[in-house]
């Protein structure tokens, strides 16, 4: 899952929206580091990127990729997950997209400025970028995923090929559409039920 999502699961299951966004960029044991709210939503981003990476839904999905691209699909089917949601938008939400997308930022913004402890720099960057240049909003549109793509397979040398993945999730698009729904009621549902323990 991608930003949109863990910002969906984050306020689904009442954990801070900040720390679940925040949780790519810290590296190792969180504990101590920040706040514990912060802390455990950290540890909640965590465990739903295990949940769906071990989904018995998620196989078929990414063997739709070819072979020498296998090893980048489950980060183009987390790119993608997050148009899947916007596309299934009212089935999971009764507050309209763009209203959440607003709050989210107040709250993140609001959390960061308050949270004591130092937060990674590249999330301080990329997360500014994020809200400023409105990617979340922008994945309602599958020709951005190409570019997103792009944009992250640019990072290093060796995730080059990520870039290929984006014509493997335009030409099966409705099929993965169509996987969606079920996939993310799981993972609702495990979160709600995740609880980490020191």
């Amino acid at each position: 899952m991608n930003y949109l999502a863990h910002l969906h699961i984050a306020k689904h299951c009442n954990s801070q929206l900040m720390g679940n966004l925040m949780a790519d960029f810290v590296r190792g044991k969180p504990d101590g580091k920040f706040l514990p709210e912060t802390t455990q939503a950290i540890y909640l981003h965590r465990f739903v990127d295990r949940f769906v990476d071990s989904h018995e839904a998620i196989k078929p999905c990414r063997a739709l990729f070819p072979k020498h691209l296998y090893r980048f699909s489950a980060i183009a089917l987390d790119m993608f997950w997050d148009h899947a949601l916007v596309h299934h938008w009212d089935a999971f939400n009764d507050v309209r997209f763009d209203e959440f997308i607003a709050r989210a930022e107040t709250d993140c913004r609001t959390v960061t400025q308050q949270e004591p402890n130092p937060l990674p720099e590249k999330y301080l960057f990329l997360s500014d970028k994020m809200w400023r240049e409105g990617w979340i909003p922008s994945y309602a549109d599958i020709n951005t995923l190409p570019f997103a793509l792009q944009r992250m397979s640019a990072r290093s040398p060796r995730m080059g090929p990520l870039a290929e993945t984006a014509e493997t999730l335009v030409a099966h698009r409705q099929i993965l559409l169509d996987a969606f729904p079920s996939i993310y009621k799981d993972v609702l549902s495990a979160a709600r039920d995740f609880k980490h323990q020191p």
